[in-house]
């Protein structure tokens, strides 16, 4: 990890998106400062930054954690337009919150036009096994049918907390479009403009 300070962080806007208690506030919280919180008071919105290195290169992360209340609808709308990659996420122990992904995600496909949209499916609170609603199988099927990376998490302990974000990364490399590569002007190349004009 001491490369990180070598070479500039690439910058990278992901935006959190789910029903109300889904655990988005726990999951950025426990990515960002290592910590779980007993109690989340909703708000609007929440900002956590952190840098990681994904495929030997550093990244920035902004992330935006959003309410999941439907009333703020049009600022969710800009962060969909906005935002560079995305983490869609259900309780596994909510049904209502695993069928609320399925419109969330058409949402971002008429938003977004015909292209691909860098997410990754997360099912939270993974070890509540004794109130889970939503199987494994359910969000796996999910994923595949968007043809995105699946995981399931447990902010509580931090499993799979990691590597969400890591995979997000990788999806937002994987479909960003190619760099223009700009041609480097020869040191010995001569002054193309005349030193004179002529004007007839």
């Amino acid at each position: 990890m001491a490369s990180l300070g070598l070479r500039p962080a690439k910058g990278y806007r992901v935006v959190l998106l789910g029903s109300v208690a889904v655990g988005k506030t726990a999951l950025a919280t426990q990515f960002a400062c290592g910590s779980f919180p007993e109690q989340c008071e909703p708000s609007v919105e929440e900002l956590f930054s952190k840098v990681i290195e994904v495929n030997a290169a550093p990244a920035l992360l902004e992330i935006v954690d959003t309410v999941g209340a439907d009333h703020l609808v049009t600022l969710k709308d800009l962060y969909i337009k906005n935002s560079d990659g995305f983490v869609v996420l259900y309780s596994v122990c909510s049904e209502a919150s695993f069928e609320a992904v399925r419109p969330l995600r058409e949402r971002m496909g008429r938003l977004r036009g015909p292209k691909a949209v860098p997410l990754v499916l997360v099912g939270t609170k993974a070890d509540l096994d004794a109130q889970r609603q939503v199987l494994t199988s359910q969000g796996r099927a999910l994923a595949r049918e968007w043809r995105c990376p699946f995981l399931e998490v447990t902010a509580k302990s931090k499993l799979m907390v990691d590597q969400v974000f890591t995979q997000v990364v990788r999806e937002m490399e994987a479909l960003a479009p190619p760099e223009e590569v700009v041609p480097a002007v020869p040191t010995n190349a001569q002054e193309t403009w005349p030193s004179e004009r002529f004007i007839g």
